[in-house]
């Protein structure tokens, strides 16, 4: 991974190297000795000063401590490699670190760090003029778009994967790709494509990916399920099953998640065609394989797909003990996933400020201070790019993008100038009314997803948003932030005083509150969202004027409708 040299390696250059690419050698294999190689050459390296190295060597050990399951570590090393590069640099160690990190933060469920570090990571890959993996990063960056439910997305990014593949013949690669585009293709109701694309997985995996095989089987069972191709279906699993007693009989250990997978598979397509008894003993022997081998988010799966199973046959006590486990177990693993989240926020919260600090210290041993104190000046721009970033992670929690955030900030800010309020003020508020959702990194996944109608607990607690919104924005002491405050604490009340969380009315709202939720129920309107189809402008801009002298100050839906008009004149008819 090191650039090549003009000059003649040194001896400790060589003998480095030589480490490296044996801890490469049996990072599989022995992971213990690789870790110990790596070690003797991250110490050699940073005695010659050799910061490439030195580079390679964290990130093999990164990549050691993530295969053990040490994520901290993990993660923590990682960010240590990326420090280590230097600026502009374009290296594969700092492509891989940055890819690590990315797949560290998937885990933990941020996927706004994950989309982030991984698309650095593919766009320093690309910059080396190596080729052969970037199908394996577009892989990971699709998943992510998968996870955030963003299928188009994904579906566009895993077939840029193959496009990118096809001349490097990584059939492998390609097996998990297609395995991944028919599975969409399943969940979106498109089951004849998904059986073409889950067939063409399994005859690739079949040659060179043997392990993905029952897995795509199952996936494709599923897929001859939607169909309402039963055969097939069952074909589909006697030929997964086959593949382990192949797999068995050649000496292979299986994997306990390959076996689940196709466990699941069975019993879900059992519970869909009315075979509970089946249903209920296959997913039996699931739960209890999952549970002796730590598969908790299979696990999951099982619990609720039991109680559905014993719901319908009338064994209502076994239903509610298995959703009971459901929501303990699903408890369990947000917590688990915030507790991830906290701890790579953490590292790299103290990673940057040692950073800082070295860079302060460095600064104040030179003639650059006053320098540094001029830069950093605007108190506003320091802190707003890190509160923006947190209002991308509430809106990427909901399964948006930050296009909401910034579409709020422009239309309050337009609807500030129709109304007459100064140009500074406007473009204040336009900056402002992008954190107005911020406080929504608090609510649990469970009320923040939830597709359905919500209890009034689960109402509470989205109500709390705004509150916590305003104790976030508060802590920073200019007019900006004092604006955003206002907004975040004030977005939800009604012209009529039925809103939250205060039930002000009238004037009695700031302007700010009143102008942002007109913006934020329009765009909310207009989004696709996971509860909701998204609606045209037209019918968007008819729900706010129906809102007026109710939900909204009329003057504010007066001057929002000639905003609109402006933008979009062809409106100005159909409103008509």
């Amino acid at each position: 991974m090191q650039k090549s040299l003009t000059t003649e390696p040194t001896a400790a250059q060589k003998k480095t190297r030589t480490l490296l690419d044996d801890a490469a050698r049996c990072r599989a294999s022995d992971p213990d000795l690789a870790r110990q190689l790596a070690l003797d050459a991250r110490v050699l390296a940073r005695a010659q000063d050799l910061s490439a190295d030195e580079g390679e060597a964290l990130y093999q050990l990164a990549s050691i401590s993530h295969q053990a399951g040490q994520t901290d570590d993990a993660f923590a090393l990682a960010a240590e490699a990326v420090e280590l590069a230097e600026p502009n640099e374009t290296s594969l160690t700092l492509a891989w670190s940055l890819h690590l990190i990315g797949v560290v933060y998937y885990q933990a469920s941020n996927y706004v760090g994950a989309l982030d570090n991984c698309l650095r990571a593919l766009q320093t890959y690309r910059a080396t003029g190596h080729a052969v993996d970037e199908g394996r990063i577009l892989h990971t960056v699709a998943a992510i778009y998968q996870s955030m439910g963003d299928y188009d997305r994904a579906i566009g990014t895993y077939e840029n994967a193959l496009a990118v593949n096809e001349p490097l013949l990584r059939p492998e690669v390609d097996a998990m790709v297609l395995g991944n585009l028919a599975r969409i293709r399943g969940r979106r109701g498109e089951h004849l494509q998904a059986v073409g694309l889950g067939r063409q997985a399994v005859d690739l995996a079949r040659e060179h990916a043997p392990h993905l095989v029952a897995s795509l089987l199952a996936d494709l069972a599923e897929a001859h399920v939607g169909l309402a191709d039963h055969a097939g279906a069952a074909t589909c699993f006697a030929e997964a099953r086959d593949d382990w007693t192949l797999r068995v009989s050649s000496g292979e250990d299986l994997s306990p998640a390959d076996q689940l997978g196709v466990m699941v598979s069975e019993g879900r397509v059992a519970l869909r065609t009315g075979q509970l008894d089946e249903a209920i003993s296959t997913l039996i022997g699931a739960l209890d394989l999952a549970d002796r081998t730590d598969h908790r988010e299979l696990e999951l799966e099982v619990h609720d797909l039991l109680a559905m199973a014993y719901k319908q046959e009338g064994r209502f006590a076994e239903a509610l003990e298995q959703r009971e486990r459901h929501i303990a177990l699903h408890r369990e693993i947000f917590t688990d996933a915030a507790d991830l989240r906290l701890r790579t926020l953490q590292i790299a919260h103290d990673n940057e400020t040692a950073r800082q600090l070295s860079e302060i210290t460095r600064l104040q041993t030179s003639d650059l201070v006053a320098g540094y104190a001029t830069e950093h000046a605007d108190v506003d721009a320091y802190h707003l790019e890190a509160f923006e970033r947190l209002a991308a992670l509430a809106e990427f929690r909901g399964g948006n993008t930050t296009k909401h955030t910034s579409a709020v900030g422009d239309l309050a800010s337009e609807i500030g100038h129709a109304i007459g309020q100064q140009p500074e003020w406007c473009e204040r508020l336009r900056l402002a009314a992008r954190l107005h959702d911020i406080g929504k990194v608090s609510v649990a996944d469970s009320v923040l997803l939830k597709p359905g109608p919500l209890t009034m607990d689960e109402y509470d607690e989205i109500k709390q948003h705004t509150v916590l919104g305003r104790r976030l924005l508060s802590g920073v002491s200019t007019e900006l932030f004092s604006l955003a405050a206002e907004a975040a604490w004030s977005h939800h009340e009604w012209w009529d005083g039925s809103g939250y969380p205060n039930g002000l009315n009238g004037l009695a709202i700031p302007v700010s509150g009143r102008i942002v939720a007109i913006a934020d129920v329009y765009d909310s309107l207009i989004t696709r969202r996971i509860y909701k189809r998204e609606w045209s402008a037209a019918e968007a801009v008819r729900f706010v004027v129906s809102g007026a002298a109710s939900q909204f100050q009329p003057d504010l839906v007066d001057a929002f409708v000639k905003v609109m008009i402006a933008r979009e004149p062809e409106l100005e008819s159909e409103l008509s």
